[in-house]
């Protein structure tokens, strides 16, 4: 992964990943599509995630210069997973 989509990756973590839940279902969305299984999009504040076999696409919903960022879906799950790791659990 180039240096950029790694910034543009940690950048919609640290923006749109706020809770443990919604990282949870960002992996199972991520890990169901790996499997070949239908995974609707998941859209938060400021972005569009599509998933499918292959890859996560990341949209931002706002800055048109922010380019689709395409990254592989196991990438996408350690980025997610080390975010929910750094949220506090629910009381």
């Amino acid at each position: 992964m180039s240096n950029e989509s790694a910034a543009k990756l940690a950048q919609f973590v640290a923006e749109d990943v706020p809770t443990r839940h919604y990282a949870d279902v960002l992996i199972e969305r991520a890990e169901a599509a790996r499997k070949g299984k239908v995974a609707d999009d998941a859209s938060g504040n400021a972005y569009n995630v599509a998933f499918n076999r292959a890859e996560v696409v990341i949209e931002h919903h706002h800055l048109e210069d922010w380019k689709p960022l395409h990254v592989g879906v196991q990438d996408f799950i350690d980025a997610v997973d080390r975010r929910r790791r750094q949220l506090k659990q629910p009381d």
